[in-house]
């Protein structure tokens, strides 16, 4: 548990004071290095630790995005369109890359699947951004809270899909090409 919470720790907080687009980029690198080295991290403080790591840099992304729309005041005048498909692209190259790996290893370690990868990171992600809205309730109050959880779920939905769409397509070409004959 310590692993798991120092690794989001420091890859929020990394991630909070970083220009976006070397966010975005640090966050899909961790990502790319995770769904290589899954099934190498023998250790429960390596996975957790990794898993953390991977979630908390997500997650401080996605709250600098939001972060910077409250200080530009219009979520159009954030960025430019050419930024926000920059940011798009580099998460569409980051799930081709990961799902390329992803559960393809026979010599997996035991509970180490795609799944158990899917499910740790998911499950990471729901319990920060639960401390992220309750830090803001008690310090903000529920407005803020919940506008701070709304456009928390905007902006991961929009970094979770730009991963998992071509991810999932390039794991299905992988996992195709490796089951034909040759």
């Amino acid at each position: 548990m310590a692993s798991l919470l120092l690794g989001a720790g420091l890859g929020y907080a990394i991630n909070m004071h970083l220009p976006l687009l070397a966010d975005v980029t640090i966050s899909c690198i961790f990502l790319i290095l995770l769904s290589r080295l899954r099934n190498r991290l023998k250790t429960p403080a390596q996975w957790w630790g990794s898993i953390g790591l991977c979630s908390g840099s997500y997650l401080g992304t996605a709250s600098a995005m939001v972060k910077q729309m409250q200080l530009a005041g219009q979520t159009a005048a954030a960025y430019s369109p050419w930024e926000r498909l920059a940011l798009v692209v580099i998460l569409g190259i980051t799930g081709v890359l990961a799902g390329r790996h992803i559960g393809i290893d026979p010599d997996a370690v035991e509970g180490r699947s795609i799944g158990d990868l899917l499910k740790s990171l998911s499950g990471t992600f729901t319990g920060v951004f639960g401390v992220l809205v309750s830090i803001a309730f008690v310090f903000n109050g529920l407005e803020e809270a919940r506008a701070l959880s709304s456009r928390l779920t905007t902006t991961l939905t929009i970094i979770i899909l730009g991963l998992v769409g071509p991810g999932w397509i390039s794991h299905r070409l992988k996992t195709y090409q490796r089951n034909q004959p040759h």
